[in-house]
């Protein structure tokens, strides 16, 4: 597994339309943190917070990076027929998904602060202000992260079970954008015993959205705990369906 992980971490570098793209990405980050400049470092850790929605958007780019395009190429048929496990080829690109993903989760977050913080303005601050702002950028970073997880491990599902690909990207955005959404605010009534099976299923859904630490959805407390529990159900559950549905999809 280690050296297939290897493998597609130095695929993924060789690939340079998709690192263009992200350096095109960083670069609009500083572009948004330029426009904080001058802000005190609580107001950018504010807008930071807000940017971080972002990622969710991010996470679908991340797993077709990942996935190289492997299944229009060619790519899959090679590896199958070469005798490699179907769970290791799923698996080894969906860990080179999230390591990368991470990377960029914190070239992301030290790019926007270069660009927000000029060294003045944090001198200015007193070492105990300072030290409120790394803890709360912190927390931030560790509440966001874990949902990035689960978007990135939804992403790879949908890549790699379904055919065309055009098809998990326009699932997974109209999820991410009203999915979510309408299974935060959605009740039935009047419907007998199937609106309250339908009710009792969304509030159990509710605390598990992958959206509602930035958008308060399902009045849904953001904590650390939360944001953990939420993470660690999305990739459990849609890598294990994926494994699955992986195992037995015709790869040609």
């Amino acid at each position: 597994m280690l050296n297939y992980l290897s493998a597609e971490l130095w695929r993924m570098t060789r690939r340079r339309g998709d690192l263009l793209a992200w350096g095109v990405f960083l670069l609009l980050v500083l572009l948004v943190g330029l426009t904080y400049r001058g802000s005190t470092p609580w107001a950018v850790l504010m807008g930071f917070e807000n940017f971080m929605v972002m990622g969710l958007y991010l996470a679908f780019p991340l797993a077709e990076w990942a996935g190289g395009g492997s299944e229009r190429s060619g790519g899959l048929v090679n590896e199958v027929a070469f005798g490699l496990p179907r769970a290791r080829i799923y698996l080894g690109k969906l860990f080179a998904a999230l390591l990368v993903g991470t990377a960029l989760f914190l070239l992301t977050a030290f790019v926007f602060f270069m660009g927000a913080l000029s060294t003045g303005t944090v001198l200015a601050q007193s070492g105990e202000e300072r030290a409120m702002v790394s803890a709360g950028l912190l927390l931030a970073m560790l509440r966001s992260l874990p949902r990035y997880v689960g978007a990135v491990s939804l992403a790879c599902f949908l890549v790699f079970t379904l055919r065309p690909a055009g098809v998990g990207a326009v699932l997974y955005y109209l999820y991410i954008t009203l999915g979510e959404l309408v299974l935060s605010v959605s009740s039935f009534y009047g419907l007998g015993p199937v609106g309250e099976l339908v009710n009792r299923f969304m509030a159990l859904v509710r605390p598990f959205l992958l959206s509602s630490t930035y958008y308060g959805l399902g009045n849904v407390p953001s904590t650390l705990c939360n944001s953990w529990l939420t993470g660690a159900l999305w990739l459990v559950l849609t890598t294990g369906l994926g494994l699955i549905l992986f195992r037995r999809k015709e790869i040609r």
